[in-house]
């Protein structure tokens, strides 16, 4: 496992820096900005006809810390609302605490908020992962549900109002990714994200955001 997990950071690292690059390219000013890892680089902003008010500067495999290393690319773009999702590869890339996690991401929102006064600022729980139908997967064994349930109380108790509980629709009563949801266990499918695009909906005053 621990071979599988240095192979995975190999390759996380250098698509993270091919995002770094095309993210710096970024002229045009739009209204939403997506900001975190995996779920929100993965939301179906082309296939839902949301490019002209979403940029999209979500990259795979990112964390906290990272997320801390390029705000200024949200901060340049200032867009009206930023809606971010990040901690999950905490547990596995990192060895921040469940507590230093939550501090980056109480930095991040201050860092932003300091910057951008007029933009809206809304984090996503944690998002739940399905290890009983997935149980071949190192990278989905490697994670705890217990460390995502902690994490998601965390958020809620430090950044309150601010935060968006989707783990709530997309759990089971066994605290699993729900089947459909997903393809592979962690991320969720076109079905997961209408849950994602109906809170950004309910979040905005976009009236054309479909």
């Amino acid at each position: 496992m621990k071979k599988d997990l240095t192979v995975l950071k190999a390759i996380i690292k250098a698509d993270y820096n091919r995002h770094i690059k095309k993210f710096q390219t970024i002229k045009e000013q739009k209204d939403i900005v997506l900001f975190g890892d995996s779920m929100m680089a993965y939301f179906p902003v082309t296939k839902l006809n949301l490019t002209k008010k979403i940029h999209n500067l979500g990259i795979p495999g990112d964390t906290t810390d990272g997320l801390l290393n390029r705000l200024n690319q949200v901060i340049r773009l200032k867009p009206k609302y930023v809606f971010v999702n990040v901690g999950l590869n905490d547990l596995v890339l990192t060895n921040n605490t469940h507590q230093k996690s939550i501090e980056n991401m109480m930095l991040i929102r201050h860092e932003l908020l300091e910057k951008l006064h007029d933009t809206k600022i809304y984090f996503f729980t944690l998002t739940p992962i399905n290890q009983k139908d997935f149980t071949h997967d190192a990278y989905v064994l490697k994670r705890n549900k217990e460390d995502i349930i902690t994490m998601n109380h965390l958020m809620n108790k430090h950044l309150g109002d601010d935060v968006i509980n989707l783990y709530q629709h997309l759990s089971d009563e066994n605290h699993e990714l729900i089947r459909n949801y997903t393809k592979d266990g962690i991320h969720v499918n076109e079905l997961g994200y209408q849950y994602y695009l109906k809170a950004i909906k309910n979040k905005t005053n976009i009236d054309d955001l479909k």
